[in-house]
């Protein structure tokens, strides 16, 4: 194979894709544990977390993110992090 899929490419995993991988992984743990119903629809509030939690393993394990995913994923997370007052 000629090494042009994402997963065969690496990037070093440097302190800022750590903190980033992070932040997201607390945002979907904190959204799991929500009660006041930031996202009303349980269901919804499941897959979003999922979401953020995939793009956290993606990155914490030195794969890139596609940029408009990750520009995606950041607009939802500085969104949640709004709405949790985190």
């Amino acid at each position: 194979m000629g090494g042009s899929s994402r997963y065969d490419r690496r990037i070093d995993v440097d302190a800022e894709h750590l903190a980033e991988a992070r932040d997201f992984r607390e945002l979907a743990a904190a959204l799991r544990d929500q009660h006041d119903g930031t996202i009303p629809d349980r269901q919804l509030a499941w897959q979003v977390a999922g979401v953020l939690s995939a793009a956290a393993g993606e990155l914490a394990n030195g794969r890139a993110l596609p940029l408009e995913l990750r520009r995606s994923v950041r607009g939802v997370a500085g969104a949640l992090r709004d709405a949790l007052g985190a």
